[in-house]
């Protein structure tokens, strides 16, 4: 496996890290592979490595060339940050896609609550002047072929705005990521305190449109931190826009649960849970969208 770290801009710690497969032999040789980049989640306010590289080594399992972004967090680093990384990864895999075989007309960008708001944002906003004058690309360049998207941030309403006491308790343990401090609304705005306006322009659903890739989404019922009408929201726009659309609705699961097997939460949690079955219900998915 071709595994390398590449810095995506000078004035950035972001990264693009490669899980590219080796060029096969004989009828494997010059095998040109789907690839699929992944933006973990975090509320843009860290990079969850659960949904980073053991996602990307599931891919890698089934035959996909694989990418994680790791892209700039935290208040500092408002709307469109992130997307403009994001959108220079993209190109970057298209540019090497000889080098690496990769078939440019079959790169998935998949992404994980706030990461799926990342890659989201990137379907609706490929051909904005803000992410591709910014950078000197085309949207033919940055454009993902499809989108996969777990529990992602859409409307950016959370269930509840207060942080209930078990979870304060965990993060003060150290057993999960502390969100205390500017909430995801206003890292994307870069400051705090936002109008009702101003978190209104945020929810992607207003802008869902009929130039969008074709999408693949999934997320529980059980979810305390995505609305499950997040997610039947952004199919119900795509099905009206008449972008093909796929989603997936799991009883049970919390939020986070990424592959939702054992090589990211414990065996107990995980092993009555169907939510898992979504790595491989998107690989069909991803397949049926070849024979179109």
């Amino acid at each position: 496996m071709i595994h390398e770290t590449i810095k995506l801009f000078e004035h950035s710690s972001a990264t693009l890290t490669t899980y590219v497969q080796e060029n096969g032999e004989y009828e494997r040789k010059d095998l040109i592979r789907p690839a699929v980049l992944i933006c973990p989640g975090g509320g843009y306010a860290f990079i969850s490595q659960n949904e980073g590289e053991p996602v990307a080594l599931a891919f890698a399992r089934m035959g996909y060339h694989a990418f994680v972004l790791s892209y700039s967090v935290k208040i500092e680093n408002p709307f469109p940050t992130a997307l403009r990384e994001l959108a220079k990864a993209m190109s970057i895999i298209r540019e090497r896609a000889g080098e690496w075989l990769v078939d440019v007309n079959d790169i998935s960008v998949a992404g994980f609550s706030a990461g799926g708001n990342l890659a989201l944002s990137l379907g609706i906003y490929y051909k904005d002047a803000r992410i591709t004058g910014e950078i000197g690309l085309t949207p033919e360049q940055i454009k993902p072929n499809q989108l996969i998207l777990g529990y992602p941030a859409v409307t950016l309403e959370p269930r509840s705005t207060e942080t209930p006491p078990f979870v304060i308790e965990l993060m003060e343990k150290g057993l999960m990521p502390d969100f205390r401090g500017p909430n995801i609304k206003e890292i994307l705005m870069g400051k705090e305190n936002l109008t009702e306006e101003e978190e209104r322009s945020l929810n992607l659903l207003h802008y869902v449109n009929g130039d969008m890739p074709r999408t693949f989404i999934w997320g529980t019922y059980e979810d305390s931190v995505i609305l499950p009408t997040d997610l039947l929201g952004l199919a119900s726009k795509l099905f009206e826009y008449q972008v093909p659309c796929e989603l997936h609705l799991f009883e049970k699961g919390p939020h986070g649960m990424s592959l939702g097997d054992a090589t990211v939460k414990p065996e107990e949690q995980v092993h009555s849970l169907s939510l898992g079955t979504w790595v491989e219900l998107s690989a069909k998915w991803l397949e049926q969208g070849r024979g179109r």
